[in-house]
């Protein structure tokens, strides 16, 4: 997403990221000088307020704030065919912790960051450069946050749920200051985070998925997240307030799903 954007006329990019040599390896893989890296644990109020008082003093404002922060969380796995008490004893092994931290890491944290950079959507607005749209806060859910089938544990998804939600209430709420909210919902991507899933083979290539599981029967490529998030952030999108767009390959369509 860092590299979409510094490639397309971003006159700069922050990024925060928790480890410092991911954050110096990302800035070097992108190979552009508009890219900024910022220590920082999204879960931390005063390591956003230092990230947003870093930016405050840098340039001043931003006009997009993407809040692109996840984990999976406890699974839960219930092998099928199992009994009641099987299901119960399962789902009652996961840790509350663990439980509560995926919503911690997955919604709350989601909200404080678009809390803490709210001065700095708002100076974007007053700046009056945003010939691609009012500022934005763009959040990076799961098309779990529809499924109805539990694919990566219940925590996963009613965390993302609630993320979605949150960022639509955002819209409305914000609608008085002029910064808009949409929100990502992407399916089957290769990231850090579901690599396990994949066991070492290519999911992008095309028969890597069943017809009757991703109708794309591929897994997602970055250009398939980059240009859903160019739309949004560019002057096509900026029309857009309140959005979900999702990206999945048409799996929303092959499972049961709410959307």
């Amino acid at each position: 997403m860092s590299r979409a954007l510094a490639s397309n006329g971003a006159k700069k990019v922050y990024i925060l990221g928790r480890r410092k040599n991911i954050l110096d390896q990302a800035v070097a893989d992108i190979g552009h000088d508009n890219v900024v890296p910022i220590q920082c644990d999204v879960t931390d109020q005063e390591g956003l307020n230092s990230a947003v008082s870093f930016i405050e003093s840098d340039i001043g404002h931003i006009n997009l704030l993407v809040a692109n922060s996840g984990i999976i969380g406890p699974s839960g796995g219930v092998p099928p065919g199992s009994s009641i008490a099987q299901v119960q004893e399962a789902l009652r092994k996961i840790p509350m912790q663990e439980f509560t931290n995926t919503f911690h890491v997955n919604c709350t944290a989601v909200f404080y960051t678009a809390i803490a950079f709210l001065g700095l959507l708002d100076a974007g607005n007053k700046k009056q450069n945003y010939t691609n749209g009012r500022s934005q806060i763009i959040a990076t859910s799961s098309i779990s946050s529809f499924n109805r089938r539990i694919t990566d544990g219940f925590a996963y998804g009613t965390s993302k749920a609630a993320t979605t939600m949150m960022l639509k209430a955002l819209a409305t709420y914000l609608v008085p200051h002029r910064i808009r909210a949409n929100v990502l919902c992407p399916g089957w991507f290769p990231t850090d985070m579901t690599a396990d899933h994949f066991h070492g083979n290519d999911p992008t290539a095309e028969g890597a998925f069943p017809l009757n599981e991703i109708p794309a029967e591929r897994a997602g490529t970055p250009e398939d997240i980059m240009g859903p998030l160019l739309y949004l952030s560019s002057r096509a999108g900026a029309y857009c307030n309140g959005n979900c767009v999702i990206t999945d390959g048409g799996r929303l369509s092959v499972t049961p799903a709410t959307y």
